[in-house]
């Protein structure tokens, strides 16, 4: 059988990889479906999967540009074919009362007034501010995944922080 030129991962790298990117990738996900926790772990499995069989110096110098341009080609796939689904009631988390409930209790509700003033945002400005926030991408990084110019990933991100500080001088 003749050898290939197809350079493979070493199983040190595939997990220094996953150990890096599966969170962020899972948040990532996980918020284009909807929080979907299920779905999310599905796509971003499938896209460590197709990471084993990619040839590893033609993605090496930008991993997470490709893990995160693969997972969204997925997640949109996915979204394609989704069928409505019941929520299992039993998938719910429900919240652990711990000491120090009424200081979680402001945290939470700090988080989610951002959440939803990010949730105001275009879905291009949420997607950028995500991808440099939450993953940690470069403008050049996000580029590659979203498919918009570097320049208007600078643009969407501007604007999203701007709609963001407004957003929050309009409820101090």
């Amino acid at each position: 059988m003749p050898q290939s030129s197809h350079s493979s991962w070493t199983p040190e790298a595939i997990t220094e990889i996953v150990d890096r990117y599966e969170r962020p990738l899972l948040a990532y996900a996980s918020k284009m479906l909807a929080a979907d926790w299920a779905g999310a772990q599905d796509a971003v499995q499938e896209t460590f999967l197709r990471l084993c069989r990619e040839d590893r110096q033609r993605i090496e110098s930008r991993v997470a540009a490709w893990l995160f341009s693969v997972l969204r080609s997925r997640v949109i796939d996915m979204q394609r074919t989704r069928h409505a689904v019941p929520t299992d009631p039993s998938t719910v988390a429900v919240p652990d009362p711990a000491p120090g409930a009424a200081e979680i209790a402001s945290d939470a509700e700090e988080k989610d007034k951002l959440a939803a003033m990010v949730e105001t945002l275009s879905p291009r400005q949420q997607e950028v501010l995500r991808l440099r926030m939450q993953a940690g991408l470069s403008y050049r990084e996000i580029s590659e995944v979203t498919g918009i110019t570097v320049s208007n990933v600078g643009f969407h991100l501007h604007e999203a922080v701007r709609n963001l500080r407004n957003s929050f001088a309009g409820i101090a």
